[in-house]
């Protein structure tokens, strides 16, 4: 899931949600785990039916549709530097981002389970924030990862 540091951004800036998600998803492109209609794919998806993959305050999971460019499943972990709204009442401002890919539905609810490990874990999170550069941040996504297999 994660096995390099090119999965993981620490501290970017985004003025905007498109922006953010531009910044989130580069990463899969960039690697070859999405082909470069994915991030029009995730836009789209937004426009359509609203922030769906905005899970949690301040936590986004941005992903699109198998079809819609998936290429390998993968993650890539963003923090910004400032948060940005992305219009979910509940949720915004969103600081951290877990873009995916999946190439079918268990693949997808496989990630998405192991991500909510994450999720859970309040001093994670807190650390996960806090982490000033991609070597600390995916020291911590390793760290963790480790622990949890």
């Amino acid at each position: 899931m994660l096995n390099d540091v090119k999965w993981v951004q620490a501290c970017r800036d985004a003025t905007d949600w498109r922006e953010a998600l531009a910044i989130a998803i580069e990463p899969l492109i960039r690697h070859g785990a999405a082909q470069a209609a994915y991030l029009n794919g995730v836009i789209e998806n937004t426009l359509a039916w609203g922030p769906y993959y905005v899970v949690a305050p301040g936590i986004a999971l941005p992903h699109a549709r198998p079809e819609q460019g998936a290429v390998h499943n993968q993650i890539a972990v963003t923090t910004l530097q400032q948060p940005v709204t992305f219009g979910h009442e509940e949720c915004d401002p969103v600081w951290l981002l877990i873009a995916l890919t999946a190439t079918d539905a268990n693949r997808h609810i496989a990630t998405i389970q192991r991500i909510s490990q994450w999720l859970g874990d309040e001093a994670f999170i807190k650390a996960l924030r806090h982490a000033d550069n991609d070597r600390a941040l995916y020291q911590l996504l390793k760290q963790s990862l480790v622990r949890s297999e």
